[in-house]
């Protein structure tokens, strides 16, 4: 499930906070930096737009558990994983993706190794255990996609 074109209206502020976090190396984010092992932007009220639109693409239903930044230089991409885990087992789980900055040709997300297209600004949830990548950046300036897991909620 997808929404396109999402124009947030805090953008400016979301962008001050990323010069406010250090993104570091992770092992599944090549030519680029990630703020997964170092911060859950969850709590952060700068990110509470995001937050609330893959709230509501679920009609509430869904909660965010967890959500951080990957940031992609030229020829930086993400390699085939899913978000299968212990903790995901014994509940229903989303993944989901933001494309807060898309320059065209700075790679593209396969979803089971089909191609989804998406723009800047698109939100996209999928289920946790879907395996997703995506190319490289062909260009020379930054991609910057956010990344949420999201839980069902006990009560909906």
């Amino acid at each position: 499930m997808f929404i396109r074109n999402v124009k947030l209206n805090d953008k400016e502020e979301i962008n001050k906070f990323l010069t406010t976090v250090i993104p570091t190396q992770h092992n599944l984010v090549k030519k680029g930096t990630s703020t997964y092992d170092g911060y859950n932007h969850v709590n952060e009220e700068a990110m509470s737009s995001i937050i609330n639109t893959f709230k509501n693409m679920t009609n509430n239903k869904y909660e965010v558990i967890d959500m951080w930044c990957n940031i992609y230089k030229k020829g930086g991409h993400v390699i085939p994983h899913n978000h299968l885990s212990d903790i995901t087992k014994d509940s229903k789980w989303l993944a989901g993706i933001y494309n807060f900055k898309k320059p065209k040709d700075s790679g593209d997300l396969y979803i089971n190794d089909k191609k989804i297209e998406l723009v800047e600004d698109d939100f996209i949830l999928f289920e946790i255990d879907d395996k997703h990548y995506t190319t490289k950046n062909l260009v020379d300036d930054i991609r910057i996609v956010f990344s949420v897991n999201m839980k069902e909620k006990q009560n909906a």
